[in-house]
């Protein structure tokens, strides 16, 4: 009997100590967690306040489109419209070739030989002395009246000259003078007709 109080005894005493240990664990635990929140608390106070003016961030301005220009209005050009047909009554010709065949060919008419130009020389033998004995005409000569002609003419077959020109005139007294000069000369005939032509110089000295 005294055993079992003795060991209830014990039992007790256990109990207590353990209840006492928890409270006082409880105890430090509660002071540590007073003390410890206090100090963040007066920490968190003690800071100063920073005042921040955010402002409102200014986006760039899009950037400016330019707007094309219209398109230019092009008249389309006018519809094609084709001219009416005209129709011609075209009259039947007569044959032509008949008709030409019809008429009679022309006669042959050969073509005349153009005479050879001859040295005046060998044409008319005097025309050297003619030329060098012509006096000077008078009239010309008063007047100091000088100039070229150049005389033409044509020596038939049998020697007879006709056909005399002036080629290159000068005064109307001189190119008289000339043509009278070469009329004297005594031409011979060349065996088919020939051009003689004669330069005369009238000079005044």
């Amino acid at each position: 009997m005294d055993f079992a109080l003795d060991r209830q005894q014990q039992y007790s005493n256990k109990s207590i100590a353990s209840i006492g240990v928890t409270v006082l664990l409880h105890l430090l635990i509660g002071y540590a967690l007073v003390t410890g929140l206090a100090r963040d608390v007066i920490n968190v106070i003690s800071k100063p306040i920073e005042t921040r003016i955010i402002e409102e961030i200014k986006l760039p301005p899009p950037p400016q489109v330019k707007t094309p220009p219209p398109p230019k209005f092009v008249k389309p050009p006018p519809a094609y419209v084709p001219p009416p047909e005209v129709q011609v009554n075209v009259q039947p010709q007569p044959n032509v070739i008949a008709a030409v065949s019809s008429a009679p060919p022309e006669p042959y008419v050969p073509a005349t030989p153009t005479p050879a130009v001859a040295k005046v020389g060998l044409a008319c033998p005097d025309s050297t002395r003619i030329r060098q004995s012509l006096e000077y005409p008078r009239q010309a000569l008063q007047n100091n009246i000088s100039g070229n002609v150049l005389v033409q003419f044509v020596v038939g077959t049998n020697g007879q000259s006709h056909d005399f020109s002036l080629v290159r005139s000068a005064h109307p007294i001189l190119n008289k003078a000339a043509l009278d000069a070469a009329q004297r000369f005594n031409c011979v005939g060349q065996g088919r007709e020939v051009v003689v032509q004669v330069p005369f110089e009238f000079k005044v000295e």
